[in-house]
Order: structure tokens, then sequence, then C-alpha cells
């Protein structure tokens, strides 16, 4: 991954800018660990190719280009191991919202509070925007507690805000202001 463009968090741990010759490491990480991530992501059992891998960096590149969305790959000792983004990027009223996914390995080492950590000053230095939210899963204990973590203050629960594996799920969301950022 040494000819890729990425940004340093620690000396194991970037971001990594997309390109479409990733499409088929980013789809052996969702489908070697699809157990795990279909808990509280729908995408993962109509993901079964890297084709739709492709055509969803593709959709996030284009986000990219319009400032309605930014798509970072996570890379740990040069593989990658998960994804944030930054989508709903609504730049008239400086914010977004922030999602996240990190393959089972790669738990409960505090990766993911660091990767936040600085995709939020990303989104607040050197993007120009003033709110982030996460969405969160009321049984996701992890992200949950990732929010927290960063500073993120709770907001409340959405009762069942969205439809997943036909049930209704509750989502906590959370917010975090510039101003508080540190």
């Amino acid at each position: 991954m040494k000819h890729y463009f990425y940004l340093e968090i620690d000396e194991s741990l970037s971001l990594v800018q997309p390109t479409l010759s990733m499409a088929h490491e980013l789809f052996e990480v969702i489908d070697s660990d699809r157990k795990h991530l279909r808990k509280f992501l729908d995408f993962v059992d109509t993901t079964t190719s890297f084709e739709q891998q492709e055509q969803y960096i593709k959709m996030k590149l284009e986000g990219y280009i319009n400032e309605t969305d930014r798509l970072f790959l996570i890379a740990f000792d040069q593989n990658i191991i998960g994804c944030i983004d930054l989508h709903f990027i609504d730049t008239n009223n400086k914010k977004a919202e922030l999602g996240y996914w990190l393959h089972s390995s790669q738990t409960n080492k505090g990766i993911m509070s660091k990767v936040v950590k600085k995709v939020c000053a990303i989104a607040f230095e050197d993007m120009g925007l003033n709110k982030l939210s996460i969405r969160a899963d009321t049984e996701n204990k992890a992200s949950n507690a990732v929010a927290v973590k960063n500073g993120f203050s709770f907001v409340g629960t959405d009762k069942s805000d969205i439809i997943m594996y036909d049930k209704f799920r509750d989502l906590n969301k959370y917010s975090l202001l510039k101003t508080d950022f540190s």
C-alpha cells in the first residue's frame, strides 16, 4: 500500500484514500467477517461480489466531488481493516454524519477511537464543518462507546428508526460541535 495516498495516524494505523483497485481487498474484508458485521450493517448480506464494492467506491468518490460524502479506508499495518465516512455532508449548514465499521479481529484495541478523532479533525479543521453526528444502534455497545469516548454528546434515542432484517431498530444519536472538539 506504499504507493497509495494515506494519512498516518500512528506507525501502524492510517486512513487511505480509496481507489477502485481496492475493491477486491475491501470485499474480502467484508466477506471474511460477515457474521460480525451483519449484526448492525444492512449492506453485508447484499454485498456478494467485489463489483458491488467498486460501485460503492465510485458512488463515494462522486460524493466527494459533489461535497456530499468523504470515504476513508482504515489500514492497519498496510492492510484494510474497515471504513469510516462522512455522509449527508451539508456544506450550507456545515454538518455531516459519521459512519464506521471495523473487522472483528481489530476491535477492542482503541483503533476506531483514534480513527474517529482524526476524521473529526479533518471535518472541523480542513472541511470547515461545525457539527458532526453519529447514529448507533442501541445494541451496538462498541459504536456507542466510541461516540462517547470521542466527546460526542448523547442527543436521544430514535425509536423504531430503521428496519433491518425485517425488524425495527432503535438508534442512539450523538453530536459533536467544533467548539467542543479537542
